[in-house]
């Protein structure tokens, strides 16, 4: 179900990005988001052959490891897919000897019911909220995010 992400993957990883337009911004956004994806630092989650969900890596510093983007295909929702493709990434990142993972998300002063669910999400598998800034993307709320790796 979980596999290591290849580059013939990559339109269908747009296509998702896409899908979920109340939480990616545009389609050049979402293209950035597909474009970043690389084969040493992303999963994607396969039912019945076909791409239904995405996590990426970005590697910062020797210690500290961004989910850059994660995307599950609005019907798969509630599945436990975005927990196993989180559970693949941690579990590279403590193969890479990281300590911490940290993940960037709108932030609650804009009531979206969307990223109340993606908040919970990441509440629920154990990230900690750092701080909240308007600094990043173009004067939204961002919440930092941040989970220790257990060794």
């Amino acid at each position: 179900m979980i596999h290591p992400y290849k580059s013939e993957y990559k339109a269908r990883c747009f296509e998702i990005f896409n899908e979920l337009d109340g939480w990616f911004g545009s389609e050049e956004i979402n293209s950035d988001y597909a474009n970043q994806l690389s084969e040493d630092g992303a999963f994607v989650a396969i039912i019945d052959g076909q791409v239904e969900g995405v996590i990426s890596i970005d590697w910062h510093f020797e210690s500290t490891a961004e989910i850059y983007s994660m995307a599950i295909s609005l019907k798969n929702h509630r599945k436990g897919l975005g927990k196993k493709l989180m559970l693949s990434a941690e579990k590279l990142a403590k193969e890479k000897g990281f300590d911490f993972l940290h993940v960037k998300t709108l932030g609650d002063q804009v009531p979206h019911p969307g990223y109340k669910k993606t908040r919970a999400f990441y509440e629920n598998y154990g990230f900690k909220r750092l701080f909240q800034t308007k600094d990043l993307w173009d004067g939204l709320p961002t919440m930092l995010y941040v989970k220790s790796i257990e060794y």
